[in-house]
């Protein structure tokens, strides 16, 4: 018999192409789905105490999965302080300059949610000197690949004079701005000395915005090492080990670090996560295969040479472990394809599903190849909007200056990669991008490049089958059948019938995991009892 039965639904079940719905009804028993059909059918499974959700035709999905999220780090910037929004360098100073006058002497201070190209003019050590004369501060750029540190946080990092990604002034002293490895390596410090109770309390934080989007699995891409190409301490996949069970959302844990020892200690099955082989557009440091449009001096960085990225890749292939990188630019993606072309050669398994996160700029060969070699891709179609629609304008319009008009139109290219087979899933990049599945499914149905739109099923797959099965979990997520985990998501309208133009803004009504409700947004969905 159920403990829960959901009825007078729109129930789409993922587990045909055209996915339209056939069922009305399904049960829930100890966590899992039970059986699905007829309201008449289910509510035969009914029994002495059987909750019982009357829906109004609300549709009911299996529960979103997001497949690129910092988890710790949403969090933090959740907990703040934060100037996400604030487009002016005063303003963002105006925020360092209360957050010194509230801390303790000892603190060091953490801004989360700046944007560089987003505020009016550059900040420098010495505009934060003024208002953080006596305390360590970092403003840390939201994309990750960047920070802009205070003197007193200079003299404490005390960095190698030659560690690559310092900025300096005209004068060639630090202008406290930092990037590729020593921003890597600045990160790790400050947030190695965070209180591992604020890290709890960010994690449920993070938890908590999750489940009003609808996600019930957040693929974590958490932790790091302090060799410079990690960027966040161990103690965060310790602390989220520690939580997991806790949380109102399950977690697929990915260590970001080289430390493959480290990772089979904790029976971890995969590593990487968003461990960077080049940077982000921004900052000029995503590695171009040819030169960048504004700045025809560089091509940006890679990360490791060729000789370290085989060895960590051979090693961890070796071990079993599903691997997955950061390759933005087409020169990163080209590097990694090349590691993973080796490992896979001299130890060959069948189903490695190693990914590569973001895959943003590949050429027609790297799709090609990436589909012979079985690699998958996270990709985060938020990011794929175009300047023609009007959304987050000055992010695309940079994205232009960085790569010329040609070169942006080959990014995100969703249809070449789903038509070549690449099995590719969804993800936000939080705390870079906002968490929400639907934002990403409206931007890749609505796109007006063909080259980058998907039919609303295929979306919908990216963010529910496809993140599932990028973490080899199909057998028990990302379609409503029985023996599955009921973990679901209730719309207030179908995304398959509604209008392309709407997806974004289709309200989450209700949240369920493993049977239990987590988030409800409309109290007045009929809840009972037999």
């Amino acid at each position: 018999m159920a403990d829960m039965i959901i009825r007078d639904a729109t129930i789409i079940t993922m587990t045909q192409p055209t996915a339209q719905p056939t069922a009305s009804a399904l049960a829930i028993d100890a966590g899992r789905i039970l059986a699905v059909g007829s309201n008449d059918e289910i509510g035969a499974l009914a029994a002495p105490g059987t909750q019982v959700l009357h829906l109004a035709g609300k549709t009911v999905l299996p529960g979103f999965i997001d497949t690129h999220v910092h988890f710790m780090q949403t969090g933090l910037g959740l907990l703040g302080p934060n100037v996400q929004g604030i487009a002016s360098a005063d303003g963002v100073l105006a925020v360092v300059s209360e957050s010194v006058s509230k801390a303790l002497p000892e603190q060091v201070i953490v801004i989360h949610g700046y944007d560089a190209g987003e505020v009016d003019r550059p900040i420098t050590r010495l505009e934060l000197d003024r208002v953080a004369p006596r305390q360590p501060v970092m403003i840390a750029d939201r994309g990750g690949h960047a920070c802009i540190v205070n003197t007193v946080a200079w003299r404490m990092l005390a960095l190698p004079k030659d560690l690559v990604g310092i900025k300096r002034l005209s004068s060639g002293e630090p202008s406290g701005v930092l990037v590729a490895q020593a921003n890597n390596v600045a990160r790790y410090r400050f947030y190695d000395l965070i209180d591992d109770s604020i890290r709890v309390a960010a994690l449920h934080r993070a938890a908590q915005k999750a489940v009003r989007y609808g996600i019930t699995t957040v693929h974590a891409l958490e932790g790091g090492s302090a060799d410079g190409h990690g960027w966040l301490p161990e103690r965060d996949i310790e602390v989220l080990l520690r939580e997991q069970e806790s949380l109102p959302v399950r977690t697929v844990l990915y260590f970001q670090s080289t430390d493959v020892t480290r990772a089979l200690e904790w029976h971890l099955p995969r590593i990487g996560g968003c461990l960077y082989v080049d940077g982000a557009y921004g900052e000029h440091t995503a590695a171009l295969l040819e030169p960048y449009a504004d700045d025809p001096t560089t091509r940006g960085v890679l990360y490791f040479s060729d000789e370290e990225l085989n060895a960590y890749v051979e090693r961890a292939h070796r071990a079993g472990l599903q691997i997955s990188m950061h390759a933005i630019g087409d020169a990163a993606i080209e590097q990694l394809l090349r590691a993973y072309e080796r490992a896979v050669a001299r130890h060959p398994r069948s189903d490695h599903r190693h990914r590569i996160e973001h895959f943003s700029l590949p050429t027609p060969q790297h799709i090609e190849r990436a589909a012979r070699l079985g690699v998958a891709v996270a990709m985060q179609p938020n990011f794929a909007l175009m300047p023609e629609t009007g959304a987050s304008d000055d992010y695309q319009f940079a994205n232009v200056r960085f790569l010329g008009m040609e070169r942006f139109r080959r990014r995100h290219p969703y249809r070449k990669i789903v038509d070549a087979g690449i099995l590719v899933a969804g993800g936000s990049d939080a705390d870079a991008g906002d968490m929400g599945p639907l934002l990403g499914i409206h931007a890749v149905v609505n796109h007006p490049d063909e080259e980058r739109r998907l039919t609303p099923f295929e979306a919908l797959s990216l963010y529910t089958l496809n993140g599932a099965r990028i973490a080899f979990e199909e057998h028990s997520k990302g379609t409503i059948e029985p023996g599955k985990l009921a973990d679901l998501v209730v719309l207030d309208h179908n995304p398959l019938s509604a209008d392309p133009r709407t997806l974004k803004d289709i309200p989450v009504a209700m949240t369920i995991m493993g049977g239990k409700i987590v988030y409800q947004a409309v109290s007045s969905l009929s809840v009972d009892s037999v």
